[in-house]
């Protein structure tokens, strides 16, 4: 992250190597894919922001500025990592040989590379929309919690059920269908209304949302990675915990 702070290696090359130093230190697999994906462009916008406002431009250039060389480094990191429930898809598979030499000879930029996934893969749709997702139901959520004097833990619960409400999580899409990703926003939508952390009601249907989502096996790692970006930009506005 320091080094995509500053002006050395390209961000694609930095995330490929973030990704492999993430396998060598656990026999779990892919951890952390969807956070150094969201985070690299972050910290490589950090020394272009005067304030918070000006993320999502920064963001926009910085994200404009990964061009091909980026895309087939970080497309090589995805096939590395082989994240659950990726499957094959129609353009651009990760998986097949001849994506690699397409993204070259056509010179296809990462935001060019990911947009048709928007609405798959939340990583996509964040590098297609200048972090819309993280801003709009993290940041300024996570935020509005921290004002109201709300403890970390409580405050990041909150906006993680905040961002599940609004944004159906796209991992638990592609492993167990977009129904139940649907569902999974609806309940934390309820739980949510309810207080969330904040309210023993709350707190009560948190518990059996948590109980349930276990024995479904469900895992909202996408939620996980937008609530990641958004303490992030939090910390760029200037809060410390």
């Amino acid at each position: 992250m320091r080094a995509a702070s500053g002006r050395g290696k390209r961000l694609g090359r930095l995330a490929a190597e973030a990704c492999a130093d993430m396998l060598s230190w656990q026999r779990g697999g892919n951890t952390h894919l969807g956070s150094i994906l969201l985070l690299m462009p972050l910290a490589a916008a950090i020394p272009k922001i005067e304030s918070v406002s000006d993320i999502r431009p920064v963001l926009h250039d910085v994200l404009a500025g990964m061009n091909h060389r980026d895309a087939l480094e970080i497309f090589k990191a995805v096939k590395m990592v082989a994240p659950g429930g990726l499957g094959r898809v129609a353009y651009l598979d990760v998986n097949d040989e001849k994506t690699y030499a397409r993204i070259s000879k056509g010179r296809i930029t990462v935001v060019e590379a990911l947009r048709p996934y928007r609405d798959l893969d939340i990583v996509a749709h964040e590098y297609a929309t200048d972090y819309e997702a993280s801003y709009k139901h993290g940041y300024m959520y996570l935020r509005s919690q921290v004002k109201k004097g709300r403890e970390t833990n409580e405050a990041g619960v909150n906006t993680f059920l905040n961002i599940l409400a609004n944004i159906p999580d796209t991992h638990v899409a592609r492993r167990h269908g977009r129904p139940a990703a649907r569902l999974l926003s609806k309940m934390a939508g309820k739980v949510l209304a309810a207080g969330g952390a904040s309210t023993p009601e709350g707190h009560a249907l948190l518990e059996k949302l948590c109980l349930q989502v276990r024995r479904a096996g469900y895992r909202p790692a996408a939620t996980a990675d937008l609530l990641a970006a958004a303490f992030c930009i939090l910390l760029i506005d200037g809060w410390r915990p």
